[in-house]
């Protein structure tokens, strides 16, 4: 299991929302390619970018900031938020992305998802955004009938590698991600499972690893960074100590 640093992006500033709630944000940082080098300096072997303000608008609106960050890190980038297209994505990989998620249109359009994953296979992947195990669409702001655990299965069953399990309500909280979720969700998948929501101290990352899941390939680790409650370091070393699982 790896640890993901975050960077979430909305009116060209680095952000983090609380529940997901576009109300409940607190600004970090006007430049996101700052703190995207510092995580690179850190060691972070990925790093997971979304455009907010794609996500409610439908369309990318901070590609111009990606641009940037493309430019002073070599760190693979996932990138999500407004990828409604397969032409967005094309562009984006085009840029230098190494993975799209797809999120809201994935999940209300299988046959746009079964044929993302046809064309880019594990280039893509789906993230499954959830409130009370229901999938949440439109930047959060919708809520589905559809239930997270069975989105999961289908992506798996159209070929798809890797899921990003968010807990909405958890996210931002730093109280800690949903265990018992994270822990069905994998159960129930033979693909990569990476965990998003919640993390707020190390014990966190070290319950996820406790689990003993090895399909949960990663986590994504956003505020706590931000607020200082541990530095990416000391994540990539507890996860890297755990002889059980891949560094």
């Amino acid at each position: 299991m790896i640890p993901i640093p975050a960077i979430d992006l909305k009116d060209g500033k680095v952000v983090r929302l609380l529940h997901g709630n576009f109300k409940e944000e607190k600004v970090y940082f006007d430049g996101p390619e700052i703190i995207a080098k510092r995580f690179e300096n850190d060691g972070a072997a990925r790093i997971h970018v979304v455009d907010l303000d794609g996500a409610l608008k439908g369309k990318p609106k901070n590609k111009a900031l990606i641009e940037e960050i493309l430019k002073v890190v070599k760190t693979p980038l996932e990138v999500g938020g407004g990828i409604r297209s397969l032409e967005t994505a094309e562009d984006y990989f085009a840029m230098g992305i190494s993975w799209v998620i797809l999120g809201t249109k994935a999940c209300l359009d299988p046959g746009f998802m079964e044929e993302a994953l046809c064309e880019f296979k594990e280039k893509v992947i789906v993230g499954i955004d959830a409130l009370d195990g229901f999938i949440a669409t439109d930047g959060w702001t919708k809520t589905t009938k559809i239930r997270a655990v069975d989105l999961a299965k289908q992506v798996e069953a159209l070929g798809g590698k890797t899921i990003i399990y968010t807990d909405i309500s958890k996210d931002g909280a730093l109280q800690g991600p949903n265990l018992k979720e994270v822990t069905h969700m994998a159960s129930n998948l033979g693909i990569d499972v990476i965990a998003s929501g919640g993390v707020g101290a190390l014990k966190d990352v070290q319950a996820l690893l406790d689990l003993k899941k090895k399909n949960i390939s990663g986590v994504i680790i956003g505020k706590a960074l931000y607020e200082n409650k541990f530095t990416l370091k000391d994540a990539i070393g507890l996860c890297s100590q755990n002889a059980s699982f891949p560094a």
